[in-house]
């Protein structure tokens, strides 16, 4: 099974980039060799200075020339092939990261809308609000999602301070109790409440209190 990642690929092609502009500018020296000789053999003859032997000795210059000015081009053609390949890698991990951060934001956006829906739903219930009520309380909530609102916070900040502050802005007093099974909320409750205690327990300290009974009267008074 090929192991190979998309980092050892970029490491490769930016490996094989390096060699071909050593190569690119190998060819540059040689193209500029061959053009100096070509230069020196035209100048005049200096009677005074000895012949000085040619450092392609019996070869052909322009065809020496021209070959090695097609492998500069070959070599800067391939380079540009690798750097484009390289430069549409990164476009697609920055596509392929910015994807997946927009698709985390809009899952938690999600969560967070229908954690404040269960609050609407359950002051709905708790004060009997009209239906046409709770329609514009879930606009609302819609309209700020939309709008963007919360967008500063909604990566990352806190859910128990993402659903308070939201509850606050549509007028709601949230009862944690309904996040019973939120570590985030029981979490909320143990910092906010004096008995430090957590919300897996207030239904049942709400339950003990509704069962309850006031003692019988004592039937007669004056016994004590």
């Amino acid at each position: 099974m090929d192991a190979t990642t998309p980092d050892d690929v970029n490491a490769r092609q930016a490996r094989q980039l390096a060699t071909l502009v050593e190569l690119a500018e190998i060819g540059m020296q040689m193209a500029r060799a061959a053009r100096d000789e070509v230069l020196a053999l035209a100048a005049p003859a200096d009677a005074a200075q000895p012949a000085r032997p040619s450092p392609f000795g019996r070869a052909d210059l322009g065809l020496t020339y021209t070959r090695v000015a097609r492998a500069v081009r070959q070599t800067l053609a391939l380079e540009t092939r690798i750097a484009d390949g390289l430069e549409t890698a990164r476009v697609q991990q920055k596509q392929r990261t910015v994807g997946a951060a927009r698709l985390a934001f809009d899952n938690r956006q999600e969560d967070i809308r229908d954690f404040v829906v269960q609050a609407i739903e359950s002051e709905a219930e708790r004060r009997e609000l009209p239906e046409r009520e709770v329609e514009r309380l879930l606009g609302d909530l819609d309209e700020r999602l939309e709008d963007g609102c919360y967008d500063d916070a909604l990566a990352d900040g806190p859910i128990a301070e993402l659903v308070g502050r939201i509850c606050f802005d549509l007028g709601l007093t949230p009862d944690w109790r309904i996040w019973d099974d939120q570590d985030w909320a029981i979490d909320y409750l143990k910092e906010h409440t004096p008995t430090d205690i957590g919300a897996e327990r207030w239904r049942d300290l709400d339950l003990q209190a509704d069962d309850k009974v006031d003692p019988p009267d004592d039937p007669d008074p004056d016994s004590s």
